[in-house]
């Protein structure tokens, strides 16, 4: 019998298993991949970052769906194969999309992603977790005073719901990050985010399957869980490659791959897979990386200073579970680079970039998915979208305290599976 079968090893299924064996109890993670955070968790843009809480379905992001199925060029892509998936999942991501609802699901992420950041600081050194982990703050550059000020009044309203940050102009920018220096003439302005950090997520999950292993728990990879079997109000077992597991409690926190499982067990998560890519780079030893992330609002794109490599992420494509790579992509963020730190991304550099494409989980009101299903063993811990290397330590505790039926540290009904 396993105590606690948890499908999916990416950083909130390793960040769950972690949590559980703290609290004494047994865990079994298991996976389609070779081994951990190979998935969406494996080179992700590194952010930490509460900072950017916002759901993308931003007010007036309807005036732009045609620009987003017809552009080769924007930030987000409606692949035509695609629309077809999003025929009752994309109405809810525009109804959504109100001042009041987009508002509300801000300040759910920032509680969360906050509470996140303190519980992952908490787990590192519990657990002695390398992952390059550095809080050095972002920040947020903007190349006009409109995007800048727009920005700012934002800023300002979670300013009073825990959110820390300074509003500076280019020569403060400049000041506090002087890789900025040959863009000086650029920037407009910034916005300085003291507590947002940075960490290799797919270190982090390695780590933590390291963790899991010394505590004794079971880490199952290239295995595929092909239905959960019920009887009443339970689930009994788990077919795992054509054979019966007995379980007793399951804990969806497989990302994109959660709603087709959830499904089979009546539980409908409003999940569509978005795929993001990004470039990892190597400027070399004569190049000092920037001090924290950039995240340029131009180009929609976060460039991540992770251990001695340089991370450019950004895009978001709707092409289903598609991941293949757009060249057009990734030559867009090499083109970005060089737009953002032109002295340090030469041409050797460029050349020698690793692209990568995963798929993002983002749920149709842009809060994941935490807490019970309608069996009294099934648990959810899916949906996190951008947010999910932010939000995995925090969602990870808080959904161990909801199943031990402790008071939860932040309210967890902004997250709850039948909302």
């Amino acid at each position: 019998m396993v105590e606690n079968l948890i499908i999916g090893a990416g950083v909130v299924g390793m960040a769950t298993a972690l949590e559980i064996l703290g609290r004494g109890q047994s865990v079994h993670v298991i996976d389609s991949r070779e081994h951990e955070g190979l998935g969406t968790s494996y080179a992700n843009g590194g952010l930490l970052t509460p900072s950017m809480s916002d759901p993308w379905n931003t007010p007036g992001v309807h005036k732009h769906i045609l620009e987003f199925i017809l552009s080769s060029k924007s930030a987000l892509k409606i692949r035509l194969g695609a629309i077809p998936s999003l025929m009752t999942w994309g109405p809810r991501f525009l109804l959504n999309s109100t001042p009041r609802r987009h508002e509300a699901a801000t300040l759910a992420n920032l509680a969360l992603s906050i509470y996140s950041l303190k519980t992952l600081d908490d787990m590192r050194q519990t657990y002695s977790l390398d992952y390059e982990a550095v809080q050095a703050g972002s920040m947020k550059i903007f190349r006009s005073q409109e995007s800048l000020d727009h920005a700012a009044r934002l800023t300002d309203m979670l300013g009073a719901f825990g959110l820390c940050s300074e509003v500076a102009d280019a020569a403060r920018a400049i000041e506090l990050e002087p890789s900025l220096y040959p863009i000086r003439d650029e920037v407009r302005g910034a916005i300085f985010y003291p507590h947002d950090g940075v960490g290799d997520a797919h270190l982090f999950c390695q780590a933590a399957g390291k963790a899991v292993r010394a505590m004794g728990g079971v880490m199952q990879f290239g295995h595929m869980v092909e239905a959960l079997h019920t009887s009443g109000n339970r689930i009994t077992s788990a077919t795992v490659d054509g054979n019966k597991v007995l379980v007793n409690r399951v804990i969806v926190a497989t990302g994109v791959a959660s709603p087709a499982l959830a499904a089979a067990l009546g539980v409908r998560l409003r999940i569509k897979p978005v795929k993001g890519y990004s470039v990892t780079y190597r400027p070399g030893k004569s190049n000092r990386l920037p001090k924290m992330p950039v995240i340029d609002d131009a180009y929609h794109t976060a460039v991540t200073p992770i251990g001695d490599r340089l991370r450019a992420a950004g895009t978001a494509e709707f092409a289903g579970h598609d991941v293949q790579m757009d060249k057009r992509r990734v030559v867009g963020l090499a083109n970005m680079m060089q737009e953002i730190f032109p002295e340090m991304m030469d041409k050797e550099t460029l050349a020698a970039g690793t692209p990568w494409a995963g798929l993002r989980p983002v749920s149709a009101d842009g809060r994941p998915y935490i807490g019970p299903g309608p069996q009294s063993n099934l648990w959810i811990n899916s949906g996190h979208g951008h947010l999910g290397w932010t939000m995995a330590a925090g969602s990870a505790r808080l959904l161990v305290d909801l199943i031990e039926g402790r008071r939860t540290e932040i309210d967890a009904n902004p997250y709850r599976i039948d909302r």
